[in-house]
């Protein structure tokens, strides 16, 4: 699993970002928190419960999920990719969401 650099987060999370992140690299359960990934089709975002990552399909390199938010609560996920929709309108001027995270 690969994560943006800039990676946008529900504020409870900052300050335990790294924690949140090992647990997710290394399987360890983590009921609250949901992962927002890049879509692979041509939907712009995708929302994840974090126990889905511990699926073999998302193990494999090639299906790993482009991982660009965390979040603790789906209604707080929904909040923050409208956050990141709204970063993205405003600095390219469109919903071209795979471009702005190609780095």
């Amino acid at each position: 699993m690969r994560f943006y650099r800039g990676l946008y987060m529900s504020p409870s999370i900052e300050k335990k970002r790294n924690r949140v992140i090992w647990k997710l690299r290394t399987g360890r359960p983590q009921p609250m928190i949901f992962v927002i990934a890049l879509a692979k089709n041509n939907d712009l975002l995708e929302i994840y419960h974090s126990g889905m990552l511990k699926q073999a399909y998302y193990k494999r390199k090639k299906n790993a999920p482009y991982i660009v938010g965390l979040a603790v609560g789906y209604w707080n996920a929904i909040a923050l990719v409208a956050d990141i929709l709204e970063d993205v309108y405003r600095i390219t001027g469109g919903y071209d969401v795979k471009s702005f995270f190609k780095n």
